[in-house]
């Protein structure tokens, strides 16, 4: 037995495609680079040159999705953290781009910099939960021309697991490429410890420069994750469905992207669609709507054959609080049942706008707690424990089976690492987000990550700083 979830009927499922499809042949897409003008005239789409748009028909779109890879590799700076989606179960990561960071105890923020970003990735790499991560600060304190190219560098000093983040412009992509394989230790196509966070642009555009050079980093190796991010009722129309269809028609014109430019490339659908608080413009990631938007485009992805990540365990809550707890699993059930491969789920709240260590450390637990509801169970005589309901009989007591003893300590009762269950007397007066704090630094300070080699740090700092001089 497994909890079970469908949303869209097949029927719906269909309209939902044949709306996505219309928008595809009839309005089409801006690619907004002279790079695939060839590429989608050859393959069949009616291209404006000129515009830089094109209208994609639909064998186009098949064909395409036809040729990515179901199972994608993502390895790890340590080969221990390697992982693969399609293959080892709902990988978990974390969320990335925030500005500011909390402090969880006094509820200040401030802009983020390169320390804040090195304590949340040393973090992620003691939770045992997160799979791999995003680099989730976006560090103030170092030069910007070279922003992504930093975040590289301080995540990998702060963490053995597998990265994804962006390249903004095609000069950057060879730089990057350099020194993610210095650090790998071997070419990106054997190696691949990057993967790129490709956001389109709503309505039904791409990012020319992006485009570019992602199309550089695919070649190299690097798995793309395709994070269309139209907002429901500013760049995305004000209905859920409406939202959702335009999600995955800038989804499948990236696959056509991506596919032409480098067929096989390996890619995974990442939800990122949302709502906007209509008063102030405000991206929200915790409401039902974008519990709701991810579902549908989940469910439709796996239509279309495509590995999927959820955005969910996100909150637009402004502390470590019940909207924080409520709303991370509103979201995080909805894309768990809807069948993802992989969750964006750690770190952020305020509408992902903020890192926490303390919302990091809780996630776990949430995180936990859906493994748990999500997991498949015999329905059979012994996990039913029949014979002891004979035995026992009426009026007695299971305290002292052998078979309570066994499957309490096999985790048929989840028991989370900090949740506070018990007596009231043992936690009263003990804030959990006191203790998640607390925990969250006493894993910084236990960390056990290497730094990496000298030869290899020296290599890192010399290419951007060589990229620098170049773009000054």
């Amino acid at each position: 037995m497994r909890p079970r979830f469908e949303y869209l009927s097949g029927t719906e499922k269909q309209f939902v495609h044949e709306q996505t499809v219309r928008l595809l042949q009839e309005v089409g897409v801006a690619y907004n680079t002279p790079m695939l003008t060839d590429l989608l005239r050859e393959a069949g789409a009616i291209v404006d040159a000129p515009r830089l748009q094109a209208k994609l028909p639909w064998d186009l779109v098949e064909r395409c999705l036809r040729q990515v890879p179901g199972e994608i590799l993502l390895a790890g700076r340590d080969p221990a953290y390697d992982c693969t989606v399609g293959a080892d179960g709902m990988l978990y990561t974390s969320d990335g781009a925030a500005t500011y960071m909390l402090d969880d105890l006094t509820g200040e923020r401030h802009e983020g910099i390169e320390a804040d970003l090195a304590a949340m990735m040393t973090l992620y790499d003691a939770l045992p939960e997160i799979d791999f991560t995003w680099a989730t600060i976006t560090p103030g304190d170092v030069d910007s021309r070279a922003g992504n190219l930093e975040m590289a560098r301080i995540s990998f000093e702060h963490s053995r697991k597998h990265l994804q983040d962006e390249v903004r412009t095609p000069d950057q992509a060879p730089v990057m490429i350099d020194l993610l394989e210095a650090i790998a230790g071997a070419p990106l196509k054997e190696r691949p410890i990057w993967s790129a966070t490709n956001c389109t642009i709503a309505p039904l555009q791409h990012d020319g420069e992006m485009t570019e050079a992602h199309i550089l980093m695919a070649k190299a190796g690097c798995p793309i994750f395709v994070l269309p991010m139209p907002q429901m009722g500013t760049t995305g129309p004000m209905s859920v469905l409406g939202t959702s269809i335009l999600n995955m028609a800038e989804l499948l014109s990236a696959v056509v992207l991506f596919q032409l430019a480098v067929p096989g490339c390996a890619m995974v659908s990442a939800v990122g669609s949302a709502v906007a608080e209509m008063r102030s413009g405000l991206y929200l990631s915790g409401t039902p709507e974008d519990g709701i938007i991810n579902v549908i485009c989940i469910e439709m992805s796996r239509f279309y054959g495509l590995r999927t990540q959820g955005s969910a365990v996100s909150c637009d809550a402004k502390a470590c609080d019940l909207q924080a707890g409520a709303e991370g699993m509103l979201t995080g059930l909805a894309s768990a049942l809807a069948g993802a491969d992989v969750m964006l789920a750690f770190g952020l709240m305020d509408s992902a706008q903020t890192a926490s260590l303390a919302k990091t450390v809780l996630d776990a637990d949430t995180v936990n707690a859906i493994e748990r509801f999500m997991r498949e169970d015999p329905v059979d005589e012994a996990a039913a424990l029949v014979d002891d309901l004979v035995e026992v009989g009426i009026g007695g007591h299971f305290l002292a089976r052998r078979s309570t003893r066994q499957r309490y300590r096999t985790g048929e009762l989840w028991q989370p690492s900090l949740w506070h269950r018990g007596t009231f007397d043992q936690y009263v007066g003990t804030p959990l987000v006191k203790d998640a704090w607390d925990r969250a630094h006493r894993l910084i300070a236990e960390s056990d990550v290497p730094p990496l080699p000298d030869d290899v740090r020296r290599h890192v700092r010399g290419v951007i700083d060589a990229y620098l001089r170049h773009v000054s």
